[in-house]
């Protein structure tokens, strides 16, 4: 069944359902923003550009809740287009919520995927770095379609997502081959958190000619938290037979590593730390790994100050160091701000 069938039966099934309930709640709703900025001075010597400010994202926004059962949101995202010094503006969230009960929610529209949601809400510094998946590639971080989130307990909870796959800065390729993903959290103990993820799409290879391939994504995340104390993570993270999410290829896989840390000083400051290790196969016939100008490792560390709620900022050292023994390591400080409302 064809994804624009599926959303069809969704929005009947749903409006269906309506016709019985009443609304025990006034409507509401409310506008949002936020903007990453930042500062940051390049420490490699003989380099053209020592140090730039940078407008790196800004999301504009509005919720709005109809009562206890249908929300809906819609959120616009501006940020740099391949030329560098320019704006592209996309719709990032255009969905409808509806809440059955306390166990089922249901989306439609384009909404936020689930394949490294959880990963980048234990990272919390967006605004500095994004997580392993969404940086390299391996996942878009929103997308149209469908998804079912279901919560069978306090410790445990897992979602279904069918989409187009490609990400919500692209649209649905020829073949209209969608993207079906589960992903699955628990909780053993409250400060506790695991995670696995899966995800499938058939499409056109991109190496060879007149021929599909099938990609998959897995994604494994352990967290522990003491709140207003600490935090770690780790997750692992495989791509196969693609090269991005959204470009398949047939023997091309990619795999990374991600250990991420905090500690609370008081609840204005804080310390932290990332170590990611990004690693592709190599071909074969072929001497290096196919994208091995990319692959290598990178350090970050740093200190984040809260001014307030809702304005961040963060003084943050970051080091890349590639594989490939030819291209220079990169060495940046960063002054990085994010303002929110």
């Amino acid at each position: 069944m064809k994804l624009n069938k599926l959303i069809f039966v969704f929005f009947v099934m749903v409006s269906a359902i309506t016709f019985s309930q009443e609304n025990s709640e006034n409507p509401k709703g409310a506008v949002t923003g936020k903007i990453y900025f930042n500062y940051h001075v390049n420490t490699n010597s003989n380099e053209d550009q020592v140090g730039a400010f940078e407008l790196t994202r800004v999301y504009f926004g509005y919720k709005y809740k109809f009562d206890d059962k249908f929300s809906a949101k819609v959120l616009l995202d501006a940020g740099k287009n391949s030329a560098g010094s320019q704006y592209t503006l996309f719709v990032k969230n255009a969905q409808l919520d509806y809440k059955a009960n306390d166990w089922i929610t249901l989306t439609a529209g384009i909404f936020g995927l689930q394949q490294f949601k959880v990963q980048e809400d234990f990272w919390q510094y967006r605004y500095l770095y994004k997580s392993l998946d969404d940086e390299y590639k391996f996942g878009a971080s929103a997308d149209l379609g469908v998804m079912g989130a279901f919560k069978v307990s306090e410790k445990f909870r897992f979602d279904v997502t069918i989409v187009n796959g490609e990400g919500y800065t692209n649209l649905q390729d020829q073949t209209g081959n969608n993207r079906y993903a589960l992903n699955v959290v628990y909780n053993p103990i409250k400060s506790l958190t695991l995670k696995g993820y899966v995800d499938v799409m058939k499409g056109i290879d991109s190496k060879i000619p007149d021929t599909k391939t099938t990609m998959t994504n897995l994604a494994f995340f352990a967290g522990y938290k003491m709140e207003n104390v600490f935090r770690i993570g780790a997750e692992y993270n495989l791509m196969q037979n693609a090269i991005t999410y959204n470009t398949l290829a047939k023997g091309y896989d990619e795999t990374g590593l991600s250990f991420y840390g905090a500690y609370d000083i008081n609840k204005k400051w804080d310390v932290f730390a990332r170590f990611d290790i990004v690693h592709s196969n190599t071909l074969n016939s072929e001497q290096t790994s196919w994208n091995n100008l990319e692959d290598g490792n990178t350090i970050i560390a740093g200190v984040e100050y809260k001014v307030r709620k809702g304005i961040n900022t963060s003084l943050n050292y970051r080091n890349h160091d590639y594989t490939e023994i030819d291209k220079k390591n990169l060495s940046f400080f960063y002054l990085n701000l994010e303002f929110a409302f």
